[in-house]
């Protein structure tokens, strides 16, 4: 029985958290993130990019996770942030998101 309340609310939380991989040009991590958080203040596209973490590993040095709301959307806004190079169209597990932040 608790095996499928634990499935049950991984699922959900799923759902509503979509963690997206986006790469950003060497070593532009930095500049890629105050361009973005100025779109997204400028814009008001709080509720488009619900979360942006960035992996303290240095393997994921040009990497950052984008928790969106609308992956289409986004990526249009994605696509005209300086130093921006790609988003991946498939949702990333939450067991891989928290690998890349050294949770658990």
């Amino acid at each position: 029985m608790s095996s499928v309340e634990n499935l049950e609310s991984s699922s959900s939380q799923s759902s509503s958290n979509n963690w997206y991989l986006l790469t950003v040009r060497s070593k532009k991590r930095e500049v890629f993130l105050k361009y973005l958080k100025f779109a997204i203040d400028q814009n008001k596209l709080e509720d488009l990019f619900l979360d942006i973490k960035v992996p303290q590993d240095s393997v994921y040095e040009d990497m950052v996770l984008l928790s969106l709301s609308n992956f289409k959307t986004a990526t249009s806004y994605l696509k005209k942030v300086e130093c921006f190079q790609n988003i991946e169209r498939k949702p990333l597990q939450s067991a891989q998101v928290n690998r890349m932040l050294g949770i658990g």
